[in-house]
């Protein structure tokens, strides 16, 4: 029994686990006067799990070791706990028994938080009725902006900054939640925040095209809803007031923020809610929708944007899959339409510091720029993923040239595709993408550690590379290159770190030279 907690920012102690990244959620154990603490994954959530006045009893609930291959206490901080089912909730000031209790003892004090939140939540649409989307861009249009720098100095997360009026009226806003942004942990010193972009239905009569909103939460009251929203919720925000984001390296966005008397509802968490008491038109579900590998295969082969990632457009069917010549070769594109979503099994694990995984075993899942990836982030094969907002990329093999990524992933040839010949997705989280744990393994085998690249040259590589594609071209040159090189670009160096780190500088010209070359038509 203890508490929940979602970390606000990234925290270094003296014990174990040793480090909690920003967003983690935290299982806290209070005794003697002393709490250990940690690391915890589950399946479903509720923002009602980390509320002030509830304790959390866990009944069902596995602890997966560090992996094997590492040793010492440091290994202690990729140790974390599985929580099975949705725990017992208990009132904070519960009075502890002396003797052991059966389940049944703690099952008769459990407490409801919803009964009391789904009574708060039509209070409040009573009192302030949530406004259209159409009526929520006018007011933001009319809000005078201003321009303000916000700068981080470790540049590791994104920081936004608000700048309020307080003659403006409050508004309630009801809508679908589209994306997520990532956690900030200091906004104009309000604490922890995060961006929201909602669907909002327009409340025009001519009109049923959802709108877009933006809306930034900030305070410590709103990091349970953070751990437990996902894509496609149902969200009420109440006492919102127009503001100006910025986020450090774009211009202003115009945005709504939560205010110090601001509630957060997520409807969906309210089981007895019938659709007739609160409805959101299903108009206004997020716009990506669930496709087959077959169906994105055939969308990235006749859409595939070369101008984005400088490379050739596919113009082979994928329902068959002939060799092409050459000069038409295309080995690398990008699904340059919307983002998509994609459900899945973890069947390996590539590399942990740069977050790949198979899925499926056809699949690969690249959190390499999300902002919520820790060196301790680990997904273990046999977990059922729901990858929300994500980026398609498209990795093919033919008798040119076969990708060393690929190798890599599936080092077992694929049988269903004839020859040398392999087409794979890659999914590309970024800001706005969400990974949701839809089930465990049902082992509990320790955690896996694989690195495919050394630690510190992943840094390297990740400080000068411009996003997902350059970063997956520079680190194939970079293989390729240190195969044929190992003692360094002129063969002078020993195989030391200096010589990987001059591999790398040619690796990066040359992911360069190659896309430049790519965009040339006819080579």
């Amino acid at each position: 029994m203890g508490t929940l907690r979602v970390a606000d920012k990234t925290e270094k102690l003296a014990r174990a686990p040793f480090c909690i990244s920003a967003g983690s959620l935290v299982f806290c154990e209070t005794s003697g006067g002393s709490t250990e603490q940690i690391r915890c994954q589950t399946s479903a959530p509720r923002t009602s799990w980390f509320l002030d006045s509830i304790v959390v009893l866990l009944t069902h609930w596995r602890y997966i070791q560090p992996p094997k291959l590492l040793r010492g206490d440091s290994a202690k901080a990729w140790s974390y706990i599985e929580i099975l089912s949705a725990p017992v909730l208990l009132p904070a000031n519960i009075e502890l028994p002396h003797i052991e209790r059966p389940l049944s003892w703690w099952l008769k004090h459990q407490v409801y938080p919803e009964l009391e939140l789904e009574q708060e939540l039509f209070a409040a649409i009573k009192e302030l009725p949530p406004i259209g989307g159409a009526q929520a861009l006018s007011i933001l249009a009319q809000h005078p902006r201003k321009r303000q720098k916000a700068e981080r100095p470790d540049n590791t997360s994104v920081v936004v900054t608000s700048i309020f009026d307080g003659n403006t009226q409050l508004q309630s806003i009801l809508g679908r939640v589209r994306a997520i942004g990532a956690l900030s942990s200091e906004i104009d010193n309000d604490g922890p925040g995060f961006l929201v972009d909602m669907a909002v239905d327009p409340a025009q009569p001519d009109d049923d095209t959802p709108v877009s909103i933006t809306i930034l939460l900030c305070g410590q009251q709103f990091l349970g809803l953070f751990a437990a929203v996902c894509v496609d919720d149902s969200l009420l925000l109440t006492d919102l007031q127009p503001s100006v984001s910025l986020d450090g390296s774009s211009d202003n966005l115009a945005a709504f923020a939560t205010t110090a008397t601001s509630r957060a509802f997520r409807i969906d968490e309210f089981d007895g809610l019938e659709e007739s008491q609160i409805c959101v038109s299903a108009a206004s579900q997020t716009p990506f929708t669930q496709q087959s590998q077959r169906s994105l295969l055939s969308q990235i082969t006749h859409q595939g944007s070369a101008a984005c990632i400088g490379a050739l457009a596919l113009d082979t069917q994928i329902q068959s899959p002939t060799r092409t010549s050459p000069a038409n070769d295309c080995h690398l594109a990008v699904h340059d339409g919307k983002l998509e979503s994609y459900t899945g099994e973890v069947t390996r694990v590539v590399d942990t510091m740069l977050g790949v995984y198979v899925i499926d075993d056809s699949h690969l899942l690249m959190l390499t720029f999300w902002p919520l990836l820790s060196p301790v982030f680990v997904l273990r094969p046999g977990s059922h993923v729901l990858l929300d907002n994500m980026h398609v990329l498209l990795l093919s093999d033919s008798d040119s040239y076969c990708w060393k990524w690929l190798k890599l992933a599936f080092p077992k040839p694929n049988s269903s595709q004839p020859g040398g010949d392999r087409r794979v997705l890659i999914f590309g989280a970024c800001t706005r993408s969400s990974i949701r744990i839809i089930d465990f393994p049902s082992s509990s085998n320790s955690a896996e550690f694989a690195a495919a690249i050394d630690g510190s040259l992943v840094v390297a590589i990740l400080r000068q590379v411009c996003g997902l594609v350059e970063m997956i071209e520079v680190v194939e040159a970079f293989w390729v290159l240190r195969k044929k090189f190992p003692y360094g670009p002129l063969g002078t160096e020993r195989q030391t770190r200096e010589a990987e780190k001059s591999i790398l500088q040619v690796a990066l010209q040359m992911a360069l030279a190659l896309s430049g070359y790519r965009e040339t038509s006819g080579t």
